[in-house]
């Protein structure tokens, strides 16, 4: 009966901290964000996430594009399908580590 107690309660204590504790991002988190780009620049990229949402992600010098052929960003095609890895600055704004295209999605007629 005491084990039965004991167990009971430090499920309710584990489920406690579970629930009060919610993902906050934090300064140098790193996201993957998938989506469409909508707009490419020299310095950010824009893009339409998977829910629909626009995102603005920062470009640096350091920022790499994985892309066949080798592309710079502003060479990025609106339509072009993109798995960006960033880092959350301290201001809340996203920077671009790595940009990986894809392929833009077949002209329809």
């Amino acid at each position: 009966m005491i084990k039965r107690v004991a167990s009971a309660v430090l499920t309710a204590a584990v489920l406690a901290l579970g629930a009060s504790a919610h993902p906050m991002a934090h300064e140098g988190h790193q996201y993957k964000l998938m989506g469409t780009i909508t707009m490419a620049g020299a310095d950010h990229v824009m893009l339409k996430d998977r829910d629909g949402k626009e995102v603005t992600v920062k470009v640096t010098k350091d920022t790499t594009v994985k892309a066949t052929p080798v592309i710079k960003v502003q060479e990025i095609k609106a339509g072009s399908r993109v798995v960006i890895t960033a880092i959350e600055g301290k201001d809340k704004t996203l920077t671009a580590k790595a940009i990986e295209v894809g392929t833009a999605p077949a002209a329809t007629k």
